[in-house]
């Protein structure tokens, strides 16, 4: 069987594809036979056969192990399982491996046992980490490299927190001993001992949640002399020998992560050894700032190496600086090191001032960035948005910034003044002295002011802080003069934007020419991508935050530039045009409207060449939210649109996503627009949107319309009403078919995710013109509640319940007892899936229909309610252990049985809890609220008087308020049920049970509440 496996291997390896191929092919044969995997094993340590056959021998293996081990590799197993006594020689074999002399060998062949140990450890191999343990013992530098290798991956996988204690206090000495033994063992392998103590740390602090006091234990007595280490490897320095001395930087990474993880997981043991820690790690990042600005930043620079460790990570000095930089922003909040920043008055230390200075350089534009950037706009936008996903040493610096300012608000910026002051002044000097990248300082200057602007306007305005920071010199001297230097086209865009980032504070006198000017780069044909970038990006801030009157009269100048670059620009930098035309349209409307036969051709133009992107129609709908806001514009904009829509959702074969976007389109225009809308949206755009969601079963383009149709109806109901088709079907009966079709037992639930909110707007908008077809839309609604566990289907589906429950529960709880599907009522089936997903339901208004129906249902005193059982406490088995997502599968959650109205109340009680957790939060708007927010509202009418009886669904919906359900309806804020105070709310509620004892209130607070939910009630009551 070797010979076999060895030539088998030898023709896998062959360039001739057919022999190849059946190589391969003979390959899956024999991995049927015991003999197999112990002749791969064999092969792979094997010290007479060639290197390149011994990995592929290995590669094979752990293959076969991955397929053919084990049966809990339950996604990729294929089989037959490996006899055991293959596995027995396989597992004796395969360690031979770790200490083979070849270094590619030891690290294939721990590939090969970390993937067996997965499976066998600790039952199948007990003595694995003994074997290992004495390889980590042995003279032999071999067998510590190839045990290091397994012990990670086993720490990261296989080793659990509940064997750390016993692992981990005869491995820690051994990582130590390997760590301090500079002169036997590699840097790579001595990164990998300080790598197993992070790991350690990360699962202690986990085990802390289990087990304070052991976790206390282990970690204490080994911080000390593990940062003697520390301080030791950070203060030396390889020296004339650049290969080891990157080496030594992936050492280093390696250790100030490990020190970053101790002062996150366990800061009171590390915190008194800051200040010693600092200072090796700011001496790098102060010595490396040559190196940095000599290979990156500098014209003549050459890049320098870097080189990857034996995982691939890649290691150098730029890497090492981001993890400097990780310690400064984690470290700079403790007390220890405070003294380090600010003296004991309060202000910035020297060393603030210097610390930021060397930031200040680490944050130029580097000679990569500038070709990139000259090239390509795109990268160019990306890379400068101030939430890039680019990372880069400007960006880490910048973060690094913001950290600091937010820790040290005031002494900050008078730090960062110093330093400013400082780089200005050399870099003046270095441009008399002809040097040409003086520029670049000046820019980074700027932009690190720049990313702070808000927050030091903010400071600039307190007197009592006493910011020292000369804006006025800086835009005098610097920004004014930058301003000019076409021939440095980052440094001129940078003071831009700079000057622009400042607009609700500019000087008046000073305004209207820095608007001027952007205007002018924006347009000249002789300004280059970066220029004109940065002054979209001013003119775009300008538009936002200065005085309408210094942007009016170049209002017309930025629409008409942003236009013209439209055709040309793709992605990021049309992302940048469409938002800043966004900002542009709303200065002035009337001189908006004037260039309308401009701006909606040209913004069609770019939906129809982008209309599959949903990140740029995403632009393009704001856009048309705002034309359709502009009174002025409304009516061009109608005549010049809705013909282009209707062509559009007319043409056959086109991807329904862009049917999806024209309708979106649309419902903007209906959104905004006048109430009753113009006569072309029924006459025109009704039969034709509605056609095409009967014609085409996409889930984009059926969710576009069912929001489309909401909106429609909120806005022109009576229109809607009184249209007829050729052969007499009204726009009504349009509708309901289509809501029809969404509820059809085999529809797909994520297409009908909004057919309650439809549902819910055609109720309160049609009224007694529904009453007909409202039972059967009904049932359709409890038969699909039936058979989805789709929780925002659910949520849909249940509000519209909710709020004619709100209305009148009466005639709707006849119904739904009336209603009996698959031998269940629908009470039965409404109750058991709301209760079961209230606490999944999320939208401000939503909870609080959800809460207040609830209520009124508790409130009824209804006797069928006693006889329906839902989802209480879980039921918790102490004798568990811990539970793994097979055995949760194979053990599901049991919970207990409880009637509704107790469900109620304790579902309630926990309302009750967040509403008086969150009586102090602020009021925002209904869209940016958390779903578990409840600021102070006025109170609806007494939830607790009498309700009028009715006895026909039409008398029902006679009486529905029409309280719109959508959180962004612009009438919403003005719906009772919005307005309402949880907590007052709750608080009556519960205290109305108490006195009247409602439902056997009192029996259920006495015998069925836990704990928690007694407190909280005898909280409220008392």
């Amino acid at each position: 069987m070797d010979n076999t496996v060895y030539e088998t291997l030898l023709r896998v390896a062959d360039s001739d594809g057919t022999i190849r191929t059946a190589a391969e092919n003979r390959l899956k044969e024999l991995a049927v036979q015991p003999e197999f995997p112990v002749s791969l094993a064999k092969l792979t340590v094997s010290q007479q056969h060639a290197v390149p056959q011994r990995q592929l021998a290995a590669l094979t293996l752990k293959t076969y192990v991955t397929t053919h081990w084990s049966s809990k590799n339950d996604d990729k197993f294929i089989g037959p399982e490996a006899p055991s006594e293959s596995k027995a020689a396989v597992r004796e074999i395969i360690l031979n491996g770790l200490a083979d002399p070849v270094s590619k060998i030891r690290v294939v062949s721990a590939y090969v046992v970390s993937k067996i140990a997965h499976d066998d450890f600790p039952e199948d191999w007990p003595n694995l980490f003994d074997i290992l343990l004495s390889y980590l013992k042995s003279d032999s530098a071999d067998s510590v490299h190839g045990a290091m290798h397994v012990l990670l991956e086993m720490i990261k996988k296989d080793i659990s927190i509940q064997q750390l204690p016993q692992i981990g206090p005869v491995l820690i000495p051994e990582m130590y001993r390997i760590l301090t033994s500079d002169s036997i063992y590699s840097f790579s392998t001595r990164g990998r001992a300080v790598n197993i103590l992070t790991s350690c740390i990360e699962m202690l602090s986990t085990l802390r949640e289990e087990n304070p006091a052991l976790a206390e234990q282990f970690i204490a007595p080994i911080i000390p002399q593990w940062m003697e280490a520390f301080i030791i490897i950070l203060n030396h320095h390889v020296q004339d020998d650049a290969e080891k001395a990157t080496e030594e930087y992936g050492l280093k990474m390696k250790v100030v992560k490990c020190i970053c993880t101790i002062n996150a997981e366990f800061p009171k043991y590390i915190s008194a050894l800051l200040p010693q820690l600092f200072e090796p790690i700011w001496m790098d990042l102060y010595n490396l700032r040559e190196r940095y600005i000599e290979e990156f930043v500098s014209d003549a620079g050459d890049i320098g190496e870097s080189y990857q460790d034996s995982e691939g990570n890649e290691i150098g000095f730029q890497h090492l600086l981001y993890v400097l930089f990780d310690f400064v922003a984690s470290a700079c909040t403790k007390k220890t090191v405070r003294h380090l920043f600010v003296n004991d008055e309060g202000a910035a230390t020297g060393f603030f001032e210097q610390l930021l200075y060397v930031y200040i350089v680490y944050m130029q534009i580097t000679q990569e960035q500038i070709e990139t950037w000259s090239a390509d706009a795109n990268q160019f936008v990306a890379d400068e948005e101030d939430g890039t996903f680019t990372f880069n040493a400007r960006v880490a610096s910048i973060d690094v910034l913001l950290t600091l300012q937010d820790t040290f608000p005031v002494p900050f910026f008078n730090a960062l003044s110093a330093a400013i002051q400082g780089h200005i002044t050399e870099s003046n000097k270095a441009r008399n002295a002809g040097n040409g990248d003086w520029w670049k300082i000046q820019e980074s200057c700027l932009l690190a002011i720049g990313r702070l602007s808000e927050e030091l306007m903010d400071a600039l305005a307190d007197e009592n802080k006493k910011v020292q920071f000369d804006l006025k010199s800086l835009f005098d001297h610097v920004v004014l003069e930058d301003m000019k230097l076409s021939e440095l086209p980052f440094l001129q865009g940078r003071a831009f934007v700079f000057a622009s980032e400042f607009a609700k504070i500019l000087p008046s006198d000073m305004s209207s020419q820095y608007v001027s000017v952007a205007v002018q780069a924006l347009q000249s044909s002789n300004s280059g991508v970066p220029v004109k970038i940065s002054a979209l990006r001013a003119l775009d801030n300008y538009c936002k935050y200065l005085n309408p009157q210094f942007v009016t009269p170049y209002q017309v100048n930025i629409m008409e530039g942003t236009c013209q670059l439209l055709p040309m620009a793709t992605e990021e930098s049309l992302m940048l045009l469409l938002d800043t035309l966004a900002s542009a349209i709303k200065i002035n409307q009337e001189v908006t409207a004037k260039y309308e036969h401009v701006l909606t051709p040209a913004v069609l133009q770019i939906w129809e060449k982008y209309a599959a992107d949903s990140i740029i129609t995403s632009y393009i709908l704001e856009l048309f939210e705002e034309f359709a806001k502009n009174t002025f514009y409304y009516s061009s904009l109608c005549a010049r649109s809705l013909p282009f829509i209707s062509q559009v959702l007319s043409t056959a074969n086109t991807d329904p996503i862009i049917y999806s976007s024209a309708v979106d389109l649309l419902t903007a225009m209906i959104s905004f627009g006048p109430s009753p809308l113009p006569n072309e949206f029924t006459e025109q755009m009704f039969p034709g949107l509605m056609q095409l969601a009967w014609s085409v079963p996409d889930i984009d383009l059926l969710q576009s319309t069912q929001e489309c149709l909401k909106t429609f109806i909120s806005k022109d109901a009576d229109h809607i009403m009184r249209w007829h088709d050729p052969s007499g079907k009204s726009g009504l009966d349009y509708i309901i078919l289509f809501i029809a079709k969404l509820l059809e037992p085999t529809g797909s639930d994520s297409d009908a995710i909004f057919v309650g909110d439809l549902i819910v707007t055609l109720i309160q908008k049609v009224g007694n013109g529904i009453a007909p077809v409202l039972p059967d839309l009904l049932t359709a609604i409890l038969g699909r509640l039936m058979n989805t566990d789709y929780q925002p289907f659910i949520q849909s589906l249940v509000m519209v319940f909710a709020h004619l429950i709100i209305s009148q529960q009466d005639t709707v709880f006849q119904f739904l007892c009336d209603a009996q599907i698959n031998g269940k009522s629908g009470l039965e089936i409404l109750m058991t899936t709301w209760c079961d997903n209230y606490d999944s339901f999320s939208g401000y208004y939503t909870m609080k229909v959800s809460a207040i129906a609830l209520s009124k249902i508790f409130l009824s005193s209804d006797p069928r309610l006693q006889n329906i059982t839902v989802k209480g406490d879980i039921v918790v088995n102490p004798n568990a252990g811990i539970v793994t997502r097979s055995r949760a599968k194979r053990n599901p959650d049991q919970y207990q049985a409880i009637s509704v109205p107790t469900k109620i109340i304790k579902l309630l009680a926990a309302d009750a809890v967040t509403a008086y957790m969150n009586e102090h939060a602020p009021v925002e708007d209904a869209e940016s609220v958390d779903d578990d927010e409840n600021g102070e509202w006025e109170d609806v009418d007494d939830p607790f008087t009498s309700r009028n009886d009715f006895h026909l669904l039409s008398d029902m919906l006679n009486n529905l308020d029409e309280n719109d359900d959508e959180e962004d309806n612009p009438d919403l804020k003005n719906d009772p049920i919005y307005q309402t105070d949880m907590k007052v709310y709750l608080t009556d509620f519960f205290r109305n049970c108490n006195t009247h004892n409602v439902s056997n209130f009192n029996q259920i607070c006495q015998t069925q509440l836990n704990l928690e939910e007694k407190q909280t009630l005898e909280h409220i009551l008392s």
